[in-house]
């Protein structure tokens, strides 16, 4: 019983870290992986809920290091430290992020698909077009969607170019 309970912790710690990696990479390294989730309306609700997990996870890798052990003010102050930067996340993202044009204040306005890769139909070239929300700031990007699954595709800016052998037809 005493394994399982720890094996269940450190499952946790572990769920926790990658839940605070995942949001440093999203936020800070997110528009150089252009990966991004097929359902437009769970990509914009996407970034408040990596915040929240975040924030809990900060606070539960707190939680998780509370020991009966210790002396009662230093598990007080691991209790309250904890949910002190647990706010960490939301100061983050409302303060500074909230107020940037990045990918997660972004809204898709529209979209058409203009070639369609004749060996790989889940290869699109689309062009989108998106408003910044804080600004207000209309424009249009021509890309490349690869679809991995049913929930995510990758996307790459493109130029295109006339090619007399290539791969691409003109989707209707």
């Amino acid at each position: 019983m005493k394994n399982i309970l720890r094996i269940g912790i450190i499952v946790l710690r572990i769920l926790c870290v990658a839940a605070i990696i995942w949001f440093v990479v999203y936020f800070f390294f997110g528009h150089r992986i252009s990966l991004t989730f097929k359902d437009r309306e769970f990509a914009e609700k996407f970034p408040q809920i990596l915040v929240f997990l975040t924030s809990a996870g900060i606070y539960g890798l707190f939680i998780l290091s509370i020991k009966s052990s210790f002396k009662k003010w230093k598990n007080l102050l691991l209790f309250f430290g904890g949910l002190a930067l647990a706010f960490l996340p939301f100061l983050i993202f409302h303060g500074i992020l909230h107020f940037q044009c990045g990918a997660w204040n972004q809204k898709m306005l529209s979209g058409k698909t203009i070639y369609v890769n004749q060996k790989d139909a889940t290869e699109v070239v689309k062009v989108i077009k998106s408003v910044c929300e804080i600004n207000q700031e209309e424009r249009t990007d021509t890309l490349m969607v690869k679809q991995l699954n049913t929930c995510l595709e990758v996307m790459h800016d493109v130029v295109i170019e006339k090619s007399e052998n290539g791969n691409w037809t003109v989707s209707r």
